[in-house]
């Protein structure tokens, strides 16, 4: 096969050898050194990118929320919703387009996600929230600078909107949330009922959007602790200090802990009424 045949996205010639018993075994040459490194971390530097274009897009579309008169809680959501769907085309090929823990944890639990790619996944997760963070950051610097801390840090966290949300409240929101999105995720990649194909980054994308229509004022909707630990940290880095954490109360843990069991629960609800594929309830 000649090199012209290899597409030119490839970056890695195929080499085929035959071994002493037969067999053909088939090993990679990268082209470049990058191209070496690249091939190896792949999953990891898929994550990253998509989280980083979700958390862009999405803490993007906050900015534009408080800075413009011509943007709505719709529009916001909506930013959400196709941030998680573009981060999912980027990724999605190559690493399944987590962009998510809780959704990694789900898919170790639920879909036999190895567990020793778990940590690789939450820290090209976690990173990626933050490279999104600092991008909406640089992008809004000076109105960023020019106005009040206690509403430009709305921008990268979430929090209790208003003070009539309680704690358990928020906790019940960002759990609900979060484990209608894992349904949706893993009903759309059900073979066994009505698979969503290369339209289920859309349809993820939508169900983020129309959960945050639905039931996202209370608290922001994070359902990522990516989503919302990285960009708290870059918060604290960047300016606002510790009051990032201890801002309503020590608040920061909630959309830490809620979505991890709202991502089970989640799974588990789609598996005991629906799902008849290998799982922990079906073995």
């Amino acid at each position: 096969m000649s090199d012209s045949h290899h597409h030119e996205s490839d970056p890695l010639l195929e080499r085929a050898e035959r071994g002493g018993s037969g067999v053909v075994r088939v090993r990679y040459e990268p082209r470049s050194k990058w191209a070496g490194v690249r091939h190896k971390f792949k999953k990891a530097f898929a994550e990253f990118l998509g989280t980083a274009i979700l958390v862009a897009f999405g803490s993007g579309a906050i900015a534009q929320l408080v800075f413009s008169p011509n943007n709505s809680w719709f529009t916001m959501s909506l930013g959400w919703g196709l941030g998680l769907t573009f981060g999912i085309y980027v990724s999605g090929g190559i690493s399944g387009g987590h962009l998510n823990p809780a959704v990694t944890l789900a898919q170790a639990i639920f879909r036999g996600l190895p567990w020793a790619e778990v940590p690789i996944y939450w820290i090209s997760q976690f990173a990626g929230a933050f490279a999104g963070a600092v991008v909406v950051y640089a992008t809004n610097y000076h109105a960023i600078r020019a106005a009040d801390p206690k509403t430009t840090i709305g921008i990268f966290v979430t929090g209790r909107q208003t003070g009539d949300v309680s704690t358990i409240a928020a906790f019940i929101a960002e759990f609900l949330g979060t484990a209608l999105l894992v349904l949706v995720i893993l009903a759309t990649s059900d073979r066994g009922n009505t698979p969503a194909g290369n339209v289920q980054p859309l349809i993820i994308g939508l169900s983020l959007a129309a959960i945050g229509n639905s039931f996202g004022w209370e608290t922001g909707f994070a359902l990522n602790p990516a989503r919302d630990l990285s960009p708290r940290i870059f918060t604290a880095i960047a300016g606002w200090g510790l009051g990032a954490f201890t801002r309503q109360d020590w608040y920061f843990w909630v959309p830490i802990v809620a979505p991890f069991l709202g991502a089970i629960g989640g799974a588990l609800t789609y598996d005991v009424f629906v799902y008849g594929g290998p799982s922990p309830l079906n073995s």
